[in-house]
């Protein structure tokens, strides 16, 4: 019962982390000037990138776990509904990570750019970064909303 307890709060608590630091970093983007928005964000998305990839990579893993446990459990018969579910928060985890990969690219793109445009790529790159971070909180909220409801199936 421990390690099943375990896995649960990893899978969830990675989510939350992934989730929480993609709003943080666009609510800290988005409520600065332009000029801060682009350091502070070639600054700190190499950073949240490499924190979420763990993040993103944690999350099926503990989520086969707790389809295991959770099969386990009820004897192999799993409702429609909670295989709906899953097949849902399989597809946000994929809308998430292909996200993760284009804010990463991104990132990459700076890194390679010539000095002589770097004035105006920047600004175009974090407009991505913001919105793929967005769309990641997006998919990140439904998923752990469909979670609590999967909690209940």
């Amino acid at each position: 019962m421990v390690i099943r307890t375990v896995i649960l709060w990893v899978h969830v608590l990675s989510g939350v982390l992934w989730v929480a630091s993609c709003a943080a970093f666009m609510l800290a983007t988005l409520a600065s000037e332009p000029n801060e928005a682009t350091t502070f964000a070639l600054k700190a998305t190499p950073r949240i990138n490499r924190l979420c990839l763990p993040l993103a990579i944690a999350i099926p893993l503990t989520g086969i776990g707790n389809l295991f446990f959770t099969i386990r459990a009820r004897g192999s018969i799993l409702p429609g509904e909670f295989i709906g579910i899953v097949a849902a928060k399989i597809g946000l985890l994929a809308v998430m990570a292909s996200a993760l990969f284009v804010a990463w690219g991104a990132v990459l793109r700076f890194e390679q750019t010539p000095l002589t445009q770097a004035l105006s790529v920047p600004k175009m790159n974090v407009r991505a970064i913001v919105a793929c971070y967005g769309l990641i909180v997006a998919a990140g909220i439904g998923a752990l909303a469909l979670g609590l409801w999967l909690s209940g199936t």
